[in-house]
């Protein structure tokens, strides 16, 4: 059976679809991108504490953002490098008054699918007045590029779900809870401060973390690692703080020595007990400064 449309029917819809592309060219063709650059800038500097740099800046479609060398820097911190940084923009949630934003950031300039970060952003208003929602998966991402000061060698995926009560409130007054998890493989740590000038570096094959966060305060839900320097097993809280280099830690870890960490600690002039014996250790201080005390 073959249905015939009647001669109207068939003008109406031509004249609604051109009139629906021709209302989408003028809204990809006059989009405030200039004004999403800016408030997107301005939210990365109020969550992270950082200032946010962007070399070189394109339209995406069909409603986004391509930022190209982004760097996040502050100071007495190692500066984080992006090749390149993606913002789409839903679009029918926008004209509804929400907002709506898929975020991709690359690390390295590559084809890979690996050495990545994705999320997405969604917000009752679009100027952020209400809860604000963030949700996304990190994969496999280069440590030794992000965390350079301190790590030479590990790669680390992971997921996180977020969620604020008001993006306009100040991060002392911050209200919201979320869970963040994440594991490194292959890890390298490096220049663990000691005391009297001494630094430990520290290779686990794997470590894995998980965050329970509510407020202010995040509860450490599992952390735990393994490697030739040995095995840990830990606990405790991060109070969070502005900026987030500032976050107090609170963290009680039980440390089982494997035989990388027996010699080691014979050079460093370190208490060496037998390989398999537990001791425990405090880890105090900020994120920027932690100190440990046997």
């Amino acid at each position: 059976m073959t249905i015939k449309w009647p001669e109207a029917w068939r003008e109406i819809l031509a004249w609604t679809v051109g009139g629906i592309s021709i209302l989408t060219l003028c809204l990809m063709a006059t989009f405030p991108y200039s004004m999403l650059q800016t408030r997107v800038v301005a939210e990365l500097t109020r969550a992270t504490g950082m200032e946010v740099r962007v070399a070189d800046w394109t339209m995406g479609l069909p409603l986004g953002l391509e930022w190209r060398n982004v760097t996040l820097s502050q100071p007495n911190w190692t500066p984080i490098q992006f090749t390149m940084l993606q913002a789409k923009l839903g679009v029918m949630k926008a004209l509804g008054g929400t907002l709506g934003l898929d975020v991709v950031a690359k690390l390295s300039d590559t084809a890979s699918p690996t050495d990545l970060a994705k999320g997405t952003v969604t917000a009752s208003s679009l100027s952020l007045a209400g809860p604000v929602t963030i949700k996304g998966q990190v994969q496999q991402v280069d440590l030794s590029k992000v965390l350079r000061r301190y790590v030479t060698h590990g790669t680390l995926s992971g997921d996180f779900s977020h969620r604020i009560d008001s993006a306009q409130t100040t991060l002392t007054a911050m209200k919201g809870e979320g869970m963040w998890t994440a594991e490194a493989t292959d890890l390298v740590i490096d220049q663990i401060p000691l005391g009297n000038g001494r630094t430990l570096s520290l290779t686990f094959s794997k470590v894995s973390a998980g965050l329970a966060c509510r407020d202010l305060r995040c509860d450490v839900t599992q952390l735990k690692g393994d490697g030739i320097d040995g095995s840990f097993t830990g606990e405790g809280h991060i109070t969070i703080q502005q900026p987030m280099q500032q976050s107090q830690l609170n963290l009680t870890v039980t440390v089982v020595p494997g035989p990388g960490f027996a010699s080691k600690a014979g050079t460093l002039g370190l208490p060496a007990p037998p390989p398999g014996t537990p001791m425990t250790v405090k880890i105090v201080g900020t994120l920027a400064q932690a100190r440990i005390a046997l």
